[in-house]
């Protein structure tokens, strides 16, 4: 029972704040990388979507309410018809600024269920590709070949490298 002299919860829970600068803000999102015979799934942006013609591991928004896992599951199903067997395991977080908003992404990775993956309408194709190679593919020079000069899209996509760097190192390779 709270006594009217007590402060209330978000008072209390901020009380270490202090008056600084504000900490940052960021919308979730969550990606997998889907395994299957040592190689990831990849999926290739739409024509007229954000980044199209780019290929990317499965993931999106964390919706309202939804632990990041289940968000990462349910973009996976969304984007694919896939599930993961057993757990999802986190690899890593960066920020990125993607559909105009400052985003926090998170990585697991997971093995694939049964079945071969279906395109949504977000996507133009899929592929199994070997990670090392993926990795040995995003030099400097594809980088910037990526980013078209945007800052931003260049800070992303070496997040992605680095990432995919702590992928690998995560299951030996």
């Amino acid at each position: 029972m709270e006594s009217r002299d007590a402060p209330d919860a978000d008072e209390l829970l901020r009380a270490d704040l202090g008056g600084g600068v504000a900490p940052a803000t960021y919308v979730l999102s969550a990606a997998v990388y889907v395994e299957r015979g040592g190689e990831i799934l990849l999926l290739e942006r739409a024509a007229g979507g954000a980044m199209a013609g780019q290929w990317f591991l499965p993931g999106g928004m964390i919706e309202p309410g939804e632990l990041p896992e289940q968000g990462a599951r349910r973009e996976l199903w969304e984007e694919t018809g896939l599930e993961i067997t057993g757990d999802l395991e986190l690899v890593g977080a960066y920020p990125m600024r993607i559909y105009g908003r400052d985003t926090l992404q998170l990585t697991y990775r997971g093995t694939a269920g049964p079945g071969e993956p279906r395109l949504s309408a977000e996507h133009d194709d899929v592929r199994w590709v070997d990670p090392v190679e993926m990795r040995a593919a995003l030099t400097d020079d594809a980088i910037a070949t990526i980013a078209q000069g945007h800052d931003a899209v260049r800070a992303m996509v070496e997040h992605i490298r680095t990432d995919l760097e702590r992928y690998l190192r995560r299951v030996g390779r």
